[in-house]
């Protein structure tokens, strides 16, 4: 295997596993994202760790399940049970606590180069990237979204790094593909390590002009309602356009072969109301099969896009359907660069890089806790091609077969009742292991009404 690669880990925020061309979408054109495809390993089984960004990207950055860094609801989003909710969910760390070893802490070892860019969402201060083993910190903070995607971005002044470059007008993507892209040529004779965190496509829903009208007249009808919205299309398209920057920023400067580009999401696709102050234009999006979506620990919340180009190692398109998960970089990355430091939360990806498999296992998502979104508290854990979900509030348990069923449309638990036996008992098996927080009742409970977070 080559030696110290540069790896390139791009994370879009809310892109669902079907808004790209390459996963069935055929309204979004994703041109970049398709070649991207087309020349490495695209995953139909990825999963993010969490149905919500700051659990499933701590996952990404540490290796570590949600449930381990103990941050199993979005920072700064878990609040005290109201008079409606059931269940009193339990507290979460609110940052990424420095005793979690990074990525690029642990990548020090080989001395890389490495920088963070975009969103961050993992506390600030102390805890920002730059304090976790990035060189470089650019834009990365507390926030989880910005005031908007056109310049000034976020509060004035508040992100110099930015907006002393910027102007009125410029594109958040744009412009932190224009750091991604000054970082990798100044760094092109030295081994790097940089992870770019888009804030896009999340909320507010903003697309440049040119790109909405583009999708306005492809849809041919004047009706906003439709999904995906055109705005969230645009941003989408925005995003391949930034990605297509950069990959040909890659063959100038002729670092293509041993350059690791992975791209992904962090949870599944928005597809409800979220975020009053930035509601218009959504829902954005739908998740075309797969159920529900961010918030929930149905297959459209944590199912996610995932690509894997490394021409020196992957010389072929590969479609690989094994079940994987956020958490599994580190290892994964770990290998690649020849370092020993290993998670047991997950394991690594050579082996498919190879053609290789990896041995079974069973996956867990644990979301205690109400969701934005209209996500309740729960459990679900995925073995083979079978998916048990443990509602917490009525206690209930569906079972599905995603090979059958991918809609999830299904419940199988009266058919299947030794099936969701040996299922739970290893789901509370992992649970017990990691030493997960549950929900408890709650004492100050007055009626169902509508269980949505505070």
């Amino acid at each position: 295997m080559p030696e110290n690669p540069n790896i390139i880990m791009i994370v879009a925020d809310d892109l669902g596993w079907y808004d790209l061309g390459c996963y069935g979408n055929d309204f979004i054109e994703t041109p970049n994202l398709d070649k991207l495809a087309s020349e490495g390993i695209r995953f139909t089984d990825a999963y993010a760790a969490a149905p919500l960004c700051s659990p499933s990207r701590a996952s990404l950055i540490t290796g570590l399940h949600p449930i381990t860094v103990n941050i199993t609801e979005h920072i700064h989003g878990n609040h005290p049970a109201g008079p409606n909710q059931k269940l009193q969910t339990p507290p979460i760390a609110q940052q990424l606590n420095l005793e979690f070893e990074t990525i690029a802490e642990a990548l020090k070892e080989k001395k890389y180069h490495t920088a963070f860019i975009g969103k961050w969402h993992l506390g600030g201060g102390k805890f920002k990237p730059d304090n976790r083993g990035f060189d470089l910190n650019i834009a990365g903070a507390w926030n989880g979204l910005p005031q908007s995607f056109f310049y000034p971005f976020f509060a004035k002044g508040e992100k110099p790094e930015i907006q002393d470059s910027s102007k009125e007008g410029d594109y958040l993507t744009d412009v932190l593909t224009n750091q991604a892209i000054d970082y990798i040529t100044k760094k092109k004779d030295s081994t790097f390590f940089m992870s770019l965190n888009y804030y896009s496509p999340h909320v507010p829903i903003e697309a440049k002009d040119s790109l909405v009208e583009k999708y306005r007249k492809k849809r041919g009808v004047a009706d906003e309602s439709l999904l995906p919205n055109i705005h969230y299309a645009a941003m989408v398209e925005s995003i391949d356009i930034n990605v297509g920057r950069i990959l040909k920023k890659l063959d100038e400067l002729e670092i293509k072969e041993n350059t690791i580009v992975i791209f992904t999401s962090d949870n599944g696709g928005l597809s409800v109301r979220e975020v009053p102050a930035f509601a218009k234009h959504t829902p954005p999006t739908d998740n075309g099969m797969l159920r529900e979506g961010k918030g929930y620990v149905y297959e459209g919340g944590i199912r996610e896009p995932l690509l894997v180009r490394w021409p020196l190692v992957i010389n072929e398109a590969k479609l690989d359907s094994t079940p994987v998960v956020g958490q599994d970089f580190f290892n994964t990355l770990m290998e690649v660069a020849s370092i020993g430091k290993r998670t047991s939360d997950g394991v690594s990806l050579v082996p498919l890089f190879n053609g290789d498999t990896l041995q079974n296992r069973g996956l867990l998502w644990h979301l205690p806790h109400y969701s934005p979104q209209g996500g309740k508290p729960s459990t679900a854990y995925r073995e083979g091609d079978w998916k048990l979900i443990h509602h917490y509030e009525d206690k209930r348990y569906e079972l599905f077969n995603l090979r059958k069923d991918l809609s999830e449309s299904y419940d199988l638990t009266k058919e299947y009742p030794e099936k969701i036996e040996e299922l739970k008992k290893k789901m509370d098996a992992m649970l017990l292991e990691m030493n997960a927080k549950l929900p408890e009742p709650n004492p100050n409970y007055q009626g169902d009404g509508n269980s949505r977070s505070n």
